[in-house]
């Protein structure tokens, strides 16, 4: 059961990076569970879409029980109508431990919320909002585990790009999966769909590490 829901939520992803796709608000790339207090992790992603591709690291770390926070930079090279060029992505953010998956409450559940900045020239793009998100962890080793993950948040967003200059709201979500190897190494597949006030494509494909240190 674990293997199929795992396979199901690659296949997802791999079949919607087909369809259009976009530079995203840049997400935590992790489920509902907050860091250990003084603990930190340090992540790298490629994402790619019909029009963009892109590198993007973070680094999350914690100083308060159940509170963890990230800060997130990289760059992405754009290619759509008369776009084309690189553009700098910079953003941070926040998580709460709300609660905890129990015999009455099937995941784990998170609140928080980021900034996301994307900059370049003639580019300027901003989102500003809350987050909630959900998550299970299934054990599948002693060191090994699969956790399944989903993040959907409210965002402003501020759209000031070659023929587009508008503001709104934004509904990111994220789908998503973590694969523990071992305890210092996770895999990260990701899948990013935006509503609302965008530009450019509106879903990316995200592949990439968490490595907890």
């Amino acid at each position: 059961m674990k293997r199929r829901f795992a396979s199901a939520v690659i296949a997802a992803a791999l079949i919607a990076c087909s369809a259009p796709a976009s530079a995203q608000s840049l997400g935590q790339f992790a489920g509902a569970r907050t860091l250990a207090i003084n603990a930190h992790s340090f992540g790298a992603y490629v994402h790619t879409s019909g029009n963009i591709v892109g590198l993007v690291s973070q680094l999350r770390l914690s100083f308060y029980p159940g509170v963890d926070f990230g800060f997130q930079g990289g760059l992405d090279r754009i290619d759509y109508r008369s776009v084309n060029r690189t553009v700098l992505r910079l953003g941070a953010d926040f998580k709460v431990a709300t609660a905890k998956a129990s015999e009455t409450l099937p995941v784990d559940l998170a609140f928080g919320g980021g900034l996301g900045v994307e900059t370049g020239d003639n580019i300027s793009v901003l989102t500003l909002g809350p987050m909630a998100v959900a998550s299970r962890t299934f054990e599948t080793s002693t060191n090994g585990s699969i956790t399944p993950y989903g993040a959907l948040g409210v965002s402003y967003s501020s759209v000031d790009v070659p023929g587009d200059n508008n503001t709104g709201l934004q509904l990111p979500l994220h789908l998503g999966a973590e694969f523990r190897m071992a305890p210092e190494f996770q895999l990260v597949i990701e899948l990013q769909e935006r509503l609302g006030t965008s530009y450019s494509d509106r879903g990316t494909l995200v592949i990439g590490a968490n490595f907890p240190f």
